[in-house]
């Protein structure tokens, strides 16, 4: 079934928005506002029409009181309840589905880290540290350097070169 959109993203005071009161999602609300201080704000949050209700974003929306805005984008989406509640644990759900490339999120992490720009990533140094170690035991084709825009720094990338694939 098809969800009718309303289409519009608009910029709406936060009051009059309501976080989901069945949302089973647990969030990292310091973590969010982190990358607020650190990143501004980037994207919409998704909102039921007829009861104003977070479907997508009910932390960030916390997160934005946190950090005092006033003011955020939202996407409205006309639903009944049943379509709302499909919708808000469907988000949830597509990001636990998804998968890291281990070793590109290392590269990339090594890179922030040589920028001292690791704030705001979500990453704390004992989650890189782990990440970095676990990269070294998997294999990895050559590739071109990373080259920060900023500072024209060259992070080099790849290591031991073939296919990738995870040691046992």
């Amino acid at each position: 079934m098809t969800t009718p959109l309303h289409g519009n993203v608009e910029y709406v005071n936060i009051d009059s928005l309501e976080t989901h009161p069945e949302n089973p999602r647990q969030g990292d609300i310091g973590a969010i506002s982190t990358s607020i201080t650190e990143n501004g704000w980037f994207g919409t949050v998704v909102a039921q029409i007829s009861s104003r209700r977070v479907l997508a974003g009910n932390h960030r929306l916390q997160a934005a009181r946190i950090a005092g805005l006033a003011t955020i984008p939202v996407f409205w989406v006309d639903c009944d309840d049943t379509q709302a509640r499909k919708i808000l644990i469907a988000d949830n759900r597509m990001s636990d589905l998804a998968s890291w490339d281990e070793p590109y999120l290392a590269d990339m992490l090594t890179l922030l880290a040589q920028q001292d720009a690791i704030a705001g990533t979500g990453f704390d140094s004992q989650d890189i540290e782990d990440i970095l170690a676990a990269s070294g035991e998997m294999e990895k084709p050559e590739r071109e350097p990373l080259t920060c825009p900023k500072c024209g720094a060259e992070v080099p990338l790849g290591g031991k070169g073939g296919k990738r694939s995870r040691k046992r």
